[in-house]
């Protein structure tokens, strides 16, 4: 085998060229499982809200921002990412109605 290899001019690939695309395969796969995990969150997160719910978050919100208040994520706002990104996106919309 080594014997065609040198025949054909192509050498063989060195050990920390191996080691190196183990390591990337495993960062990327690494990357991969913590973008599904946030993409499953998200859509689960979003069957089991409520419409109303997440407009009296940005409600909520709104008025703090335009109030001039410090953001206030207590309770559900940390656990349900829907509903913390309706307070955010209604915080920053009061801020920039302040402005």
């Amino acid at each position: 085998m080594d014997k065609e290899k040198m025949e054909t001019g192509q050498a063989p690939v060195p050990l920390y060229t191996k080691i190196g695309w183990i390591m990337a395969w495993v960062v990327m796969l690494g990357l991969l499982g913590m973008i599904m995990r946030n993409c499953a969150t998200s859509v689960i997160y979003g069957l089991k809200t409520e419409q109303q719910e997440v407009e009296a978050f940005y409600q909520s919100g709104l008025e703090d921002g335009s109030a001039g208040k410090e953001q206030n994520l207590r309770g559900k706002v940390e656990d349900n990412s829907v509903l913390r990104k309706a307070y955010i996106k209604g915080y920053r919309t009061g801020l920039d109605k302040r402005r």
